[in-house]
């Protein structure tokens, strides 16, 4: 009995209160109503409303900015790289992308051969997205063609952390040991290239040669004819097959008896 009592009171109360809001109409009548029910409705909506025409106020302009982020692009098609970091500033300045900004200036600084920005640039990037590979991969360019083995080691190792079958630093990784005369090194990395990559013809050539430098003419032979026999026209494969033929009916030589000319190196190295 006490429950039932106790409900009656509260729909009193709740239908006082409603029919307080049809006696007093006018939005303070209805403010209080709601305040005494609890429903703060109103004030919240006020506030939604408001912070709602804020961020749009503040939300970038992204026609503007595809136009400058276009300008930059065409810029570039016309070589005129300095325009194009222009651009790309600009893009920035006016709330573009941090990142997108990043590394396409790190990209424009390597076309202008600035290779120390780029780096630069391209370090940040990394920095502002770690698991990310196209920063990785522009300093592995820059680092080819600063011809720095070091950084090239380095660059490639990073990138293989996070990728281990990826190619292009798999590659840098065998022409760098390649170009320091550590065959055996070169050959263990170009060997891990054709287990992801078997039909890969620079790798079988890298394979081939650094095979021939540490002696071992019949690997060596049978690289390059594989090779030739899909692609009579690969030069450096035809080099290759012309002196281990001699070589490998002689009994092959002693490893580290030979070392690489400019010519005997392999393609895309």
């Amino acid at each position: 009995m006490q429950t039932k009592t106790n409900s009656s009171k509260t729909g009193s109360a709740w239908r006082a209160s409603l029919g307080s809001m049809k006696i007093h109409t006018g939005f303070p009548a209805i403010l209080e109503s709601s305040r005494r029910l609890g429903l703060h409705f109103l004030v919240v909506a006020a506030v939604a409303c408001s912070l709602s025409a804020s961020n749009a106020d503040n939300a970038p302009d992204t026609a503007g900015l595809a136009k400058l982020w276009s300008a930059s692009l065409k810029a570039e098609y016309d070589k005129n790289y300095d325009d194009a970091l222009d651009q790309v500033n600009a893009y920035q300045q006016q709330g573009g992308d941090k990142f997108l900004a990043t590394i396409r200036t790190a990209w424009l600084c390597y076309l202008k051969k600035d290779y120390s920005e780029s780096y630069a640039f391209y370090t940040r990037a990394s920095q502002m997205q770690p698991n990310a590979l196209n920063p990785l991969l522009g300093l592995l360019n820059v680092a080819q063609a600063q011809k720095d083995a070091a950084k090239i080691k380095a660059v490639a190792d990073a990138v293989l952390r996070i990728e281990p079958s990826n190619y292009r630093a798999q590659m840098a990784m065998a022409g760098a040991s390649y170009a320091a005369k550590d065959y055996r090194a070169a050959l263990s990395s170009y060997m891990r290239v054709l287990v992801y990559y078997p039909d890969d013809t620079d790798a079988t050539s890298g394979a081939a040669w650094a095979s021939y430098f540490l002696g071992d003419m019949e690997r060596a032979f049978q690289g390059f004819s594989k090779i030739l026999s899909i692609n009579p026209d690969y030069s450096y494969a035809q080099q290759g097959y012309n002196l281990t033929v001699g070589k490998k009916s002689a009994g092959g030589l002693q490893p580290g008896t030979l070392q690489p000319s400019t010519g005997l190196r392999p393609s895309g190295f």
